[in-house]
């Protein structure tokens, strides 16, 4: 008997990433055997599940990867980073009644579903209707933008918008030069040090070293990530990690110094991933990672305007997901989550653990 929501077997687990590539969305960073194992940092644990194992045309299988955290008094808070990867939203919708079910079988209280399926009116409304309901989204990629990798490297240059152009040409005229980083000590305490001030800067909290340096090797050691850094006069002034998976490829984490004398780093710096990407011949699209939603590109007030305005600096594609949504298992205890257990919890990690709770 087939089952539309089961855990993964031992196989399956040990096969997890090309399961995940086989998804109708083709497989994302964040639900890869890396992204759990950097989880457990933080106190996550993974869950590995599989939806319509007889995998049809009208309910494809699916390996979702849930990462769960126990909650005294409530129970467990299951969350799906960027997934479960299904292709629209009538077979998300499909899924629910099984996953509530399932999910309140292992005393699961609430299950927060993220697929990058993105927004309209029709999708909304089919999650709505499937019982979900729109909350706050967790990853600060729901928009984002997307660079087109199919054409030939000088297209590709020819597309970009002129600032973008110009940044590149002059980084290097000025004598920018990129390379990459291996993982080292020296070059991920580099690399952290960078992300520390651009994130005091920007006015975001980053999360542990800890975390990032299991995060960069996880993907690296499975050939799915590198790290580059851009250096004027032999000093690093930016770094990015990059990860692929399949056919996509991610701008993951960046960060540069604030001077003049690096003008257009960070653009040189992108523009030698985008060349590495196409030499490597394998990634036909490069996903910017965040920014804001493509009708408040312009508002200055956003907190995400000056990272915006960096990225559209190199494609003007903008992409908007439908974000995160709440599938409330048990009411009572969700209810409590989301008034006073949301907040304490995210305080006694920022307090104890130096992060964010997600």
């Amino acid at each position: 008997m087939t089952l539309p929501v089961r855990f993964a077997t031992d196989a399956e687990i040990a096969n997890w990433d090309n399961l995940v590539i086989a998804n109708p969305d083709h497989g994302s960073m964040y639900q890869t055997e890396s992204f759990a194992i950097a989880k457990a940092i933080g106190g996550w644990s993974a869950r590995h599940l599989i939806f319509n194992e007889a995998n049809t045309e009208a309910a494809p299988q699916v390996a979702g990867l849930f990462i769960e955290r126990s909650i005294p008094g409530l129970g467990k808070l299951w969350y799906a980073p960027t997934g479960p990867g299904f292709a629209t939203a009538e077979q998300v919708a499909a899924v629910v009644p099984a996953l509530k079910e399932f999910a309140a079988g292992h005393g699961v209280f609430l299950v927060k579903l993220e697929s990058e399926i993105l927004v309209s009116d029709r999708a909304d409304q089919t999650l709505l209707n499937a019982g979900l309901i729109k909350v706050d989204n967790v990853q600060p990629i729901s928009s984002t933008v997307m660079l087109d990798l199919t054409p030939d490297i000088d297209t590709i240059m020819a597309n970009m918008p002129q600032k973008g152009r110009y940044a590149i040409r002059r980084a290097i005229r000025d004598g920018v030069t990129v390379a990459e980083a291996p993982l080292t000590e020296e070059n991920m305490r580099i690399m952290y040090k960078l992300l520390g001030a651009t994130g005091d800067d920007a006015g975001f909290m980053i999360r542990t070293y800890d975390y990032y340096v299991s995060f960069w090797n996880e993907y690296a050691k499975r050939d799915q990530g590198k790290m580059f850094f851009a250096y004027v006069d032999g000093e690093v002034v930016a770094g990015a990690y990059t990860g692929w998976l399949g056919y996509k490829a991610w701008y993951k984490d960046g960060a540069s110094i604030r001077d003049r004398k690096a003008y257009g780093a960070s653009h040189a710096l992108q523009w030698h991933i985008i060349e590495w990407h196409k030499a490597r011949g394998q990634a036909v699209s490069y996903d910017m990672m965040g920014c804001p939603p493509s009708d408040q590109l312009k508002d200055t007030s956003h907190h995400l305007h000056g990272i915006g305005m960096f990225k559209t600096s190199l494609s003007p594609i903008v992409i908007d997901r439908v974000g995160t949504y709440d599938l409330v298992v048990d009411e009572k205890k969700t209810k409590l989550w989301n008034k006073f257990g949301y907040r304490i919890a995210g305080k006694l990690n920022r307090m104890f653990r130096k992060e964010v709770y997600f």
